[in-house]
């Protein structure tokens, strides 16, 4: 199946979100390269997929991401205090992270407005609302992903605070320019 999401970045002032196309079966990880493609970034940076709806019913506390640097990792000292003495992660409303070469797309989104929030850049902070708006048959004249439709610039990847002094105009009127 294609699963066509919107991705909007939020709380820039204008706004910036793509129209995506992505096989279902795609891992996180590889969604998170189609997303640094679709909003021209180069993908340097750490970044994670916050699940915040899945079935159609709120979900709080699952978090997708890489498994180096993220802040849930095995290797974390607070995890491993709360597992060695204490008790569970989850006892303390710690959120479940899970690495992203694991969980496909469809694991989690399985039906239009299952939605997810993904955060790339923890020094910038740019956050993605990821909204699943159609589950599609795939065409066999198409290759996948796909970028349908844009609005604006995305900003350029370390341009917060360009952003926020007004330095930087995202004003694109010709969205099939981006796409």
């Amino acid at each position: 199946m294609i699963y066509q999401f919107k991705v909007t970045l939020k709380d820039i002032g204008i706004p910036v979100w793509r129209r995506l196309q992505v096989d279902s079966e795609a891992t996180f990880e590889e969604f998170h390269y189609i997303l640094m493609a679709a909003f021209d970034w180069m993908g340097y940076s750490l970044y994670e997929f916050d699940i915040r709806k899945t079935r159609g019913k709120r979900l709080n506390g699952t978090r997708i991401g890489p498994k180096e640097g993220t802040p849930m990792t095995e290797s974390n000292p607070l995890l491993l205090m709360l597992r060695q003495r204490l008790a569970n992660p989850e006892d303390y409303d710690l959120p479940r992270y899970l690495i992203d070469k694991n969980e496909k797309l469809s694991d989690w989104f399985k039906q239009e407005k299952d939605r997810a929030l993904f955060t790339y850049d923890f020094r910038d902070d740019w956050e993605h609302e990821i909204v699943l708006e159609k589950i599609l048959n795939p065409d066999p004249n198409v290759q996948y992903p796909l970028c349908t439709k844009a609005k604006n610039d995305a900003p350029y990847e370390d341009g917060r605070r360009d952003l926020m002094t007004s330095q930087l105009d995202l004003t694109n009127p010709n969205g099939k320019e981006i796409v």
